[in-house]
């Protein structure tokens, strides 16, 4: 056979590999992460140097890592790396520690792991539970599978509390001058016996109300709080307006002492479980200046329960104060199902008892002490007789006391129940922020992004994924936005980033080269003919 038939079916062969490229690039034009080919020809040189050559053959096959087109799809877990940066996958199959892809169509599986339509893992930074805060969080630095089922379930107890609201300050509480007392509805008992003590008011002399608490208050917000265990309470701030600071004395309020706040705060806390409902409420006056005195025992409770091994409420006892002013209240509790059905008995003590000027920030402070067999304590988390302390700080800098009307700009609390997953974000550097039922959205992961110097050495291993080889050089691991990875779109996917107009004008030119070669070979045999007709 002559040389020229010899290089014309070379180029025949190299138009069909070339053909193929083309097809394969047509075939995946929508293919999510795909990468386009094309086909690299390099000519065969005999090395004489009056050779005309030997023909054409495919020297590469090469991929174009451009970034194709990043579309919007609506799915929370459908992610795309604008820039460069392959998502970094654990190969499930074993054969590779772990496989790369730009495919960012994820999933999750029964386990709850981020994984890809082929069940390998995403991985990624998880958050480091002992190092972040709520407003810091720090990521650990090796390279885990992303699980979002059992991550920041765990309720928090309500720790602090934020009231920003405005109370009515142009109510005026008129009182007379220096040296007019108001009368005391009461007995006074020595020994130290809980008494209701009223404060009496004479209309005609201009003489305001003491300031005991009493009726309904002025302003009342109720808030919800959580205790460690995820169980919902009420916290109740009942506002009164009041001119004086009441001081007790020999059953007279004085009213030329000094003038303290205009407002006191009165707070209780509604405990809800599974088996009953019980209101918190402690409030106590101390005289300061005069005899000693015995307590009130003013509006709000705190009551001993009593439930028998079936959870039936037996009734409920009024406490008494000690003349120091303490609650000492108790609780008969019977245990729960695998428990020792014996109740057992402890105290609640609900701390320091007071008037709480809302210009402070005060500390509601409460100490379950209950030794419940087997149970749990539905305020604080005391389990099987373990003391739990559940502790508020109140801040009250951002209260204001304007003319006008009652007006709540917010309140806060950083307690939450148990939640459930329920969504997911994705920020741009690639933070996994998991949304939970109990309304919380929290960091649970940081996507790892990974890059190869050589990205045309990689093997293909089909399904968009890739595999690090000798050739392309070992892999550089980070985050998406440092060190030159692109950003994380969320909600987007990347499709092919094959060019149709550009691969039909090739498939033109192919087809033209090898129509060329093949009459190349007509020719030749029109050649060989002809001789052979001689």
């Amino acid at each position: 056979m002559a040389t020229y038939d010899l290089n014309a079916l070379s180029g025949i062969n190299a138009a069909s590999n070339g053909l193929g490229v083309i097809s394969n690039n047509l075939a995946n034009a929508q293919t999510v992460g795909f990468k386009s080919s094309r086909a690299e020809f390099s000519d065969m040189f005999s090395g004489a140097q009056k050779s005309p050559g030997n023909g054409v053959r495919v020297g590469a096959i090469t991929q174009d890592f451009s970034v194709g087109s990043i579309n919007d799809t609506g799915r929370e877990l459908d992610m795309a790396v604008d820039g460069e940066g392959f998502f970094i996958l654990e190969d499930k199959s074993g054969k590779y520690e772990n496989v790369y892809t730009r495919n960012g169509s994820f999933k999750l599986d029964k386990e709850g792991y981020i994984t890809d339509q082929g069940g390998n893992r995403v991985q990624g930074y998880l958050l480091d539970q002992t190092l972040s805060t709520e407003t810091d969080p720090v990521f650990s630095t090796a390279l885990n599978s992303i699980d979002l089922d059992d991550l920041n379930k765990i309720p928090k107890a309500t720790s602090e509390m934020t009231y920003d609201i405005n109370l009515k300050g142009d109510e005026v509480h008129n009182v007379d001058p220096a040296g007019t007392n108001t009368g005391v509805d009461g007995t006074d008992d020595s020994v130290g016996s809980s008494q209701n003590l009223a404060m009496l008011a004479d209309p005609e002399n201009n003489t305001g109300a003491g300031g005991l608490f009493g009726g309904s208050p002025d302003y009342f917000y109720p808030k919800t709080i959580y205790d460690s265990l995820g169980g919902e309470h009420t916290l109740n701030a009942n506002f009164y307006k009041r001119d004086v600071v009441p001081e007790p004395n020999g059953g007279s309020a004085n009213t030329s002492g000094e003038k303290y706040t205009s407002w006191i705060v009165q707070y209780t806390i509604t405990s809800e479980d599974d088996q009953g409902n019980s209101q918190y409420t402690g409030h106590v006056m101390d005289p300061n200046v005069g005899p000693p005195q015995t307590p009130s025992n003013r509006a709000g409770q705190i009551y001993e329960l009593r439930y028998d091994t079936d959870g039936n409420y037996l009734g409920a006892y009024a406490p008494t104060l000690d003349v120091n002013g303490q609650y000492d209240p108790t609780a008969a509790i019977a245990g729960g199902p695998d428990s020792d059905p014996a109740a057992g008995t402890g105290a609640t003590d609900l701390g320091t008892a007071g008037w709480a000027p809302v210009t402070g920030n005060p500390q509601l402070n409460f100490m379950i002490d209950t030794p419940l067999t087997g149970a749990t304590d539905p305020l604080g988390g005391a389990t099987q007789g373990t003391p739990a302390a559940f502790e508020i700080d109140l801040d009250m800098n951002e209260m204001t006391q304007f003319s006008g009307s009652y007006i709540q700009r917010g309140t806060t609390q950083n307690g939450y129940a148990i939640g459930d997953l329920v969504g997911v974000n994705t920020n741009p550097d690639g933070v996994i922020e998991a949304r939970y039922s109990n309304g919380r959205s929290v960091p649970v992961a940081q996507l790892a992004l990974a890059n190869f110097n050589d990205k045309n050495a990689m093997e293909k291993l089909g399904g968009q994924t890739y595999a690090e080889t000798f050739g392309s050089g070992p892999v550089q691991i980070g985050t998406a936005e440092n060190n030159g990875f692109g950003s994380v779109s969320a909600g987007s996917l990347e499709y092919s980033n094959v060019d149709t107009t550009g691969e039909l004008v090739n498939m033109i030119q192919t087809q033209r080269t090898y129509q060329a070669s093949a009459q190349v070979i007509s020719t030749s045999q029109t050649l060989t003919q002809t001789i052979l007709n001689l």
